[in-house]
């Protein structure tokens, strides 16, 4: 038998987290000149009136407005459109940095531990799948269309909500990346691939309040941002005195911020616990009967 939970999963939102505004804000509204208090008002009336989700009222509307219709959203034009996306301070070197910290404070260790990356988001996969940080995510869940021939979008495929979100959490833990693998099953901890205890849940306000206190309620670690420059927000407090999230710090990505240090200090952590239970493992396997 060998020793399984060595990787460390850190988990992220993107709109409010890794970029400074919603994704659409910073490409498709900027494209197609639209205002956005209007379009979210709109879509705010829509999910009162019609008794729509908020998710699947703009999902729609990027479909069947009138602006869409005449000029669709292919899945190739939003791609083209994430290099628009404005990031908070060090989110592009964060990623190599804080893969490099892992690797510099494990080397010496008798365990291999590897650290991934997960974006889960009720923003939409196609402007993900085109950012210039894509290549250090292991796998990004968020909304997604079927498209036609001509590319243009057909049908919602996937809408992820604030509640929803929380089973991309499981899928990570158990290790069933793909949607179309049964996460319902009964799953042992000791054999999931990651254990909540390995996660570190990073987000920014109400759409991640779930899944952050499943992370935390589970054994893991959740931090919760707020931008730079400005002071802690409201829910962001309520949320730390509440015990849905461990930390707060300012959305700050740098080396050397309060955010990285103490995102190192949870990898730490996490890093000590998998040498005792490694060591455990070792003492069962050496002595076993």
């Amino acid at each position: 038998m060998k020793f399984k939970h060595n990787i460390i999963a850190i988990c992220y939102d993107f709109d409010g987290t890794l970029s400074r505004r919603s994704m659409q804000e910073d490409t498709i509204f900027s494209e197609y000149g639209i205002n956005r208090k209007l379009f979210w008002d709109k879509v705010n009336r829509i999910a009162k009136t019609q008794e729509y989700d908020k998710v699947l009222a703009y999902l729609n509307m990027l479909i069947y407005d009138k602006t869409f219709r005449a000029n669709p959203l292919t899945e190739k034009k939003l791609g083209a459109m994430a290099n628009r996306i404005e990031y908070f301070p060090g989110v592009e070197s964060f990623f190599p940095y804080i893969n490099d910290f892992i690797r510099r404070h494990t080397k010496d260790m008798n365990v291999n531990i590897k650290l991934e990356h997960y974006i889960i988001s009720s923003g939409m996969k196609a402007i993900l799948n085109g950012v210039s940080i894509r290549k250090y995510f292991k796998q990004i869940y968020a909304c997604d269309y079927e498209y036609e021939k001509d590319g243009s979008p057909k049908c919602v495929k996937l809408a992820i909500t604030d509640t929803t979100k929380t089973q991309f959490l499981f899928r990570v833990s158990k290790g069933k990346l793909e949607l179309n693998q049964d996460i319902n099953k009964h799953m042992d901890p000791s054999q999931r691939r990651i254990p909540f205890a390995n996660m570190i849940y990073v987000g920014d306000g109400d759409s991640d309040i779930p899944s952050m206190t499943v992370t935390v309620k589970y054994g893991g670690y959740a931090v919760a941002v707020y931008p730079p420059g400005q002071r802690a927000s409201k829910k962001c407090i309520e949320m730390l005195h509440e015990k849905r999230t461990n930390h707060i710090a300012p959305a700050d990505f740098r080396v050397g911020s309060e955010l990285t240090g103490v995102i190192e200090t949870i990898l730490k952590t996490i890093v000590q616990k998998i040498i005792f239970n490694h060591s455990v493992f070792t003492q069962k396997q050496k002595y076993s009967k």
